[in-house]
C-alpha cells in the first residue's frame, strides 16, 4: 500500500456513495457483449471491416454530431458510462470533500484502478506509480535520474516536445549532452531506424528515449531492438507508450524498457486525469520524485504524491477499461489499421499529390497517418477543414525542431465510420484543389 494520502486523517466514514457499485462495470458492456456474441470466434483482421459491430461500440459514446472527430491521437473521448459516473462522484465529493477525499484512493484508487490499470499495462500492480498523464510520468524520470555533466542522453527530434522540453532543461541546468536522431521522412525501414539509433549511441550515453509511436509522424519504431543496443553500451531506455497503451499488447519490460510513461486518456479511452509510470524495480531508488514524498515512503509510491487532486477522477476508469478490456488491444489495433488505410485510399484516390509520412506497412504505423501536400499550410487547412466542413484533424506543424514536418495527422478512433472518412476525402480534395 502506498503513502500517498498519509497526511490526511483517516475517517470512518462510509464512502459507498463514491465508490462504483459492481453493476456499474457492466453498464459499459450490454451492446458489445451482444455484438461480440453473434460473432464468436471472429479474428481480429475480419471483425476489423465488420461495421455494424463497431456501430455498436459507438452507441456507448456522446459524440458531438456536427463534427467528424479525426483527432483522437490527442485525446479519446470517455464512454457514456464512465462519463456519468464521473461527473456524479464529482458532484458527491464536492458536496462534502474534507470527508470524502480521504477514502477515494485507498478503497478506489490504489486497489480497483490500479489492478485495473496494470492489467491494461501488462505489469504488477506494486510496479506502476499512478500520476495525471504522460508528460509527469515521463518528465518525472527524465528530470529525476541521476546524471552527471557530460553524460549523454539520446533522443529524437520526433519525440514529444515536452518530454525534449524536459531534457533541454537538463542539458541547460546539469550540462548533459543531447544526442538527436533525425529520421529521414518516411523511415525507409526498421532496419534504418535502428541504425540511426545505433549511430548516437555511444559509451557516454546514459539514457536513450524511444517514442512508440511519434504522435508527429506516426512511425512506429522497433523499440526491443533500439533497447538491445542501448544496454549493450551500458544505457537505460524511456520508452513513451502514449500513442501505443491500449493497442500494443507487449508489456514494458517485453519492449526492454526501464522506464515506460503512458496516459489514460488516449487509447484506452478513459477520462482526461490519470497516467502512469513504470519502471524496472531495481531502477526505484535511481530516480527522485518531482514532488517530494513523505519520509519513509518507498517503491512507486514515492512518485505519486501531488498534493490534494481531483480524486473523483479515478473510479470513472473503471468502467472505461473495463470496455477497453472486453474489446481488446488486438482488436482496436486491427481496427485502427484498416481506417489508416482507408484514409490513405481516400487520400490518394482524391488527392493524388499527397506526401505520406510513414511507409504503408502495418508494422510501419499503428492509426495516425501524417500526411502533407507542396504548398499547403497545415495549420490554414486544419482551420478550413473544421470551420467551413467539421471535420477536426490535427496540424502538426511549426515546431521549431522539426520545420521539416509541416502536415495534418488523421487519427480516427475504432468506431469512426466509413462514411465519415469519405467526407473528410470529398472535403479536402475540395480545400487542396482550390
Amino acid at each position: 500500500m502506498t503513502d500517498r494520502r498519509a497526511f490526511l486523517v483517516r475517517t470512518s466514514v462510509a464512502l459507498s456513495s463514491l465508490a462504483l457499485p459492481l453493476h456499474a462495470l457492466a453498464q459499459a458492456l450490454p451492446r458489445v457483449e451482444t455484438a461480440l456474441a453473434v460473432r464468436p470466434n471472429v479474428a481480429a483482421s475480419a471483425l476489423a471491416t465488420d461495421e455494424t459491430f463497431w456501430a455498436e461500440i459507438r452507441a456507448g459514446y456522446d459524440l458531438d454530431p456536427d463534427v467528424v472527430n479525426l483527432d483522437h491521437g490527442w485525446t479519446n473521448p470517455a464512454p457514456r458510462v464512465a462519463m456519468d459516473l464521473l461527473t456524479a462522484d464529482a458532484r458527491r465529493l464536492e458536496s462534502l470533500p474534507a470527508m470524502h477525499l480521504p477514502g477515494i484512493w485507498e478503497q478506489t484508487t490504489t486497489t480497483r484502478v490500479r489492478a485495473a490499470i496494470a492489467a491494461a499495462v501488462g505489469v504488477p500492480g506494486e510496479q506502476l506509480a499512478l500520476l495525471r498523464n504522460a508528460t509527469e510520468a515521463l518528465d518525472t524520470v527524465l528530470l529525476g535520474f541521476a546524471l552527471q555533466r557530460g553524460d549523454e542522453v539520446v533522443c529524437c527530434k520526433h519525440d514529444y516536445y515536452a518530454m525534449l522540453d524536459a531534457l533541454e532543461q537538463r542539458r541547460q541546468r546539469d550540462g548533459v549532452v543531447l544526442r538527436w536522431v533525425d529520421l529521414p521522412v518516411p523511415a525507409p525501414s526498421m532496419d534504418a531506424i535502428v541504425a540511426a539509433y545505433a549511430a548516437a549511441i555511444g559509451p557516454k550515453t546514459r539514457l536513450v528515449l524511444l517514442t512508440h509511436p511519434s504522435n508527429l509522424t506516426g512511425q512506429l519504431l522497433p523499440v526491443r531492438r533500439i533497447a538491445d543496443v542501448a544496454h549493450a553500451a551500458g544505457a537505460k531506455v524511456v520508452v513513451d507508450g502514449a500513442q501505443s497503451l491500449g493497442l500494443l499488447r507487449e508489456s514494458p519490460a517485453a519492449l526492454g524498457a526501464d522506464f515506460y510513461g503512458a496516459s489514460m486518456h488516449k487509447w484506452l479511452g478513459a477520462p482526461v486525469g490519470m497516467g502512469v509510470l513504470w519502471m524496472r524495480p531495481e531502477h526505484v531508488d535511481a530516480v527522485w520524485p518531482l514532488i517530494p514524498s513523505a519520509p519513509g515512503t518507498s517503491g512507486m509510491g514515492r512518485f505519486e504524491w501531488i498534493g490534494t487532486g481531483p480524486e473523483y477522477i479515478s473510479p470513472s476508469l473503471l468502467p472505461a477499461l473495463a470496455l477497453h478490456a472486453r474489446i481488446g488491444a488486438e482488436r482496436k489495433q486491427a481496427r485502427l489499421q484498416h481506417l489508416a488505410e482507408l484514409v490513405r485510399d481516400r487520400i490518394r484516390a482524391h488527392v493524388p499529390d499527397a506526401r505520406f509520412y510513414t511507409l504503408p506497412a502495418p508494422g510501419m504505423r499503428l492509426g495516425l497517418t501524417t500526411v502533407d501536400w507542396p504548398g499547403i499550410d497545415a495549420a490554414a487547412l486544419q482551420r478550413t477543414l473544421l470551420d467551413k466542413h467539421h471535420v477536426l484533424v490535427q496540424a502538426m506543424a511549426g515546431q521549431p525542431r522539426t520545420p521539416h514536418i509541416r502536415g495534418i495527422r488523421i487519427s480516427p478512433n475504432v468506431y469512426t465510420s466509413v462514411t465519415e472518412l469519405d467526407r473528410f476525402a470529398s472535403a479536402l480534395a475540395a480545400i487542396v484543389r482550390r
